[in-house]
């Protein structure tokens, strides 16, 4: 009985990673589609070696915008908290 339902949780696992997989499948064509159309790229010029640079500098760029987006926001943060600071101090 144990085995028949441990068989039936591992089919619905099997079928769930095949929608996870079916998902990023989607999710990555249609964020190529979106860079091609949106940098004017023809599909002519592409070749193997051409979507790796690209996906590399993309990628890269992505880190680097995130890192300073990240950055960006903890020094917000940080003069948020020292304009409060200053705020509470003044009172006094």
């Amino acid at each position: 009985m144990a085995l028949s339902n441990l068989e039936k949780q591992q089919e619905r696992l099997l079928k769930l990673n095949e929608k996870i997989k079916l998902e990023k499948e989607k999710i990555e064509r249609s964020l190529g589609h979106e860079i091609i159309k949106n940098s004017n790229l023809e599909y002519s010029e592409f070749t193997k070696d051409k979507i790796a640079e690209l996906g590399k500098l993309l990628g890269s760029e992505i880190s680097v915008s995130d890192s300073k987006s990240e950055q960006n926001s903890g020094d917000v943060n940080d003069s948020k908290s020292t304009d409060l600071n200053n705020q509470n101090n003044s009172n006094f």
